[in-house]
């Protein structure tokens, strides 16, 4: 019998699958499990030279998998230099916080705020430039909002990027403008991503550093693998750094697994230069990601019918890239056997979606090594969750978005439509594989938080509302750590490398100090990662 180098007991393991805990140890050798059973079985497999490490009642399960994040951004956000605001409750309020890093950035850089959300303000409209002109009239300001589709720059930041009142949309993107055709300084969806390239410039050693704490903060979460998302939709700008990655792979510092997904663009040259390079252990890419439409809070999300609070007659939103475009791209990557994910948010542009992945199954076949994903699923036309299993699509959600802005949802498309919004108990029951991350940074990447807000649909801040926002759509605590596990690892096409505890996985494996599965909902915003080993290798102790 061949002698595990580590055993980990506990009266709690959770293999990542079904709704159960038992009692008894996980064995692993090398990088791999070597064995996953009850207590009767250890002796068999505990050597002269095995370490043990019993962990009582703690937890035991499967690495966390984030199956929806930006590394670059949320490295940007830890920064001590950008303000993030996450509870303004005005404009005012997000223009006097950058006082607190004005001072850490010469005048001549981007002075950076994140986070603001103008639906959760007193007067709920969107902001201009003067507010920031006002304080800062000769140094260059960009302010992100919290979902990262829309960027807020004072007349400085305008000039210093060459926007004045003859710049024309971007495709896909839109400016917004007062009544004399000036630009107010707010620019959305793909307008809003030209910008980032130059305001995100960077020396080498600030951005290592970024994705170095990073990785450290996952870690101490029991997050073991990532999936990275592009996150732009304009080609050349997807912000996945493969060369930080792999160099920190040369010197021993990536901690995390990382499934990058570049963005799908015509001709597919960056996506299957990286998988022909990146095929682990540590560095994966098969697959490609892009953008359907935008977010509802700005009315960008493509919709069958009209915003409740529509800005004009027929206010659908519009998709971000032209359908017939969309179409082409997907039936390209899907015979070229990459992966498809996309974001879509409003109804419309999920029904069109699923058309195109049924499309290209249809005509190309259907490859089990795929696994195509929608990105968010906020809003459903009911047919279309039926389609989500018929077309083999996984649902890749993110629980921390249902609770930011009911009001604003409800405000936004109606109560009728509302409960149809992030539908996760009707996506389970429906047979449709469920994956859960955070899209961090536009949310915390705490995976406590999500797995709360999946459970109960009440805010982690607030515990609001009572009894949960569209409670009928609840999950159960062991259907949302699954989700985070077994699931996220599917939207990676991982499932046959970790996401379970099973022999000749690796042995990517966490503890938590509670018992997820069974605690009380308040108990899990308590809970805490205690250990954390990525194959093998223990990479957080607490």
């Amino acid at each position: 019998m061949v002698q595990a180098d580590l055993i980990l007991k506990s009266t709690h393991i959770y293999r990542g699958v079904g709704s159960d805990t038992f009692s008894g140890f996980v064995a692993v050798k090398g990088d791999k499990i070597l064995h996953v059973g009850g207590p009767e079985f250890l002796e068999r497999f505990q050597g002269e030279h095995t370490r043990v490490m019993d962990f009582g009642d703690q937890l035991i399960l499967p690495g966390l998998h984030d199956a929806h994040l930006h590394a670059f951004m949320s490295g940007l956000y830890a920064d001590p230099k950008v303000k993030v605001s996450l509870a303004d409750t005005s404009e005012e309020q997000c223009v006097a916080g950058l006082a607190e890093v004005a001072p850490l950035v010469p005048k001549d850089e981007w002075l950076i705020g994140a986070g603001w959300r103008h639906t959760l303000w007193d007067d709920p409209t969107l902001p201009t430039k003067a507010s920031l002109d006002a304080v800062y009239p000769d140094r260059p300001v960009v302010m992100v909002s919290g979902d990262c589709h829309t960027m807020w720059l004072n007349s400085c930041g305008m000039k210093k990027l060459g926007f004045d009142r003859n710049t024309p949309d971007i495709p896909g993107g839109k400016i917004d403008r007062d009544e004399t055709g000036e630009p107010t300084g707010v620019f959305h969806e793909a307008a809003s991503f030209s910008i980032c390239q130059k305001v995100y410039s960077f020396p080498p050693e600030v951005i290592d550093g970024f994705y170095e704490n990073f990785m450290h903060t996952l870690n101490r979460y029991g997050i073991t693998s990532i999936c990275d998302m592009s996150m732009m939709a304009v080609p050349g700008m997807d912000f996945l750094r493969d060369d930080v990655y792999a160099r920190m792979e040369q010197e021993g510092k990536l901690t995390v697994r990382v499934h990058m997904y570049p963005t799908l663009i015509q001709g597919l040259e960056r996506p299957l230069e990286m998988r022909a390079k990146y095929q682990g252990p540590m560095l994966y890419c098969n697959g490609v990601k892009h953008f359907m439409d935008g977010v509802s809070s700005c009315h960008t999300a493509y919709l069958k019918e009209p915003y409740a609070n529509a800005y004009f007659p027929g206010d659908v939103g519009k998709p971000t890239v032209a359908p017939d475009e969309m179409r082409k791209l997907v039936l390209s990557a899907h015979k070229n056997d990459l992966s498809v994910r996309v974001h879509t948010i409003g109804d419309q542009a999920i029904h069109l979606m699923l058309d195109f992945y049924q499309e290209a199954e249809a005509k190309y076949g259907y490859k089990p090594y795929l696994q195509h994903t929608l990105e968010h699923l906020e809003n459903f036309q009911y047919d279309d969750l039926a389609r989500l299993t018929e077309a083999h699509v996984l649902a890749s959600c993110q629980p921390p978005h249902v609770v930011t802005d009911p009001a604003g949802i409800e405000r936004d498309l109606g109560l009728d439509r509302a409960q149809l919004m992030w539908p996760f108990r009707r996506i389970l029951d429906h047979g449709t594989k469920l994956a859960f991350g955070t899209d961090s940074p536009v949310v915390d990447v705490n995976p406590f938080i999500s797995i709360y807000n999946a459970v109960t649909r009440q805010s982690s801040f607030t515990g609001k509302p009572e009894g949960g926002w569209i409670p009928q759509e609840k999950i159960a605590p062991w259907e949302a750590v699954s989700a985070y596990t077994y699931g996220s690892a599917c939207a990676a096409n991982a499932e046959h490398l970790y996401g379970t505890l099973a022999p000749n996985l690796y042995a990517d494996i966490c503890v938590m100090d509670h018992n997820l599965l069974e605690c009380e909902p308040e108990e899990i915003l308590e809970t805490s990662c205690v250990f954390t080993m990525v194959g093998g290798k223990i990479v957080y102790q607490k």
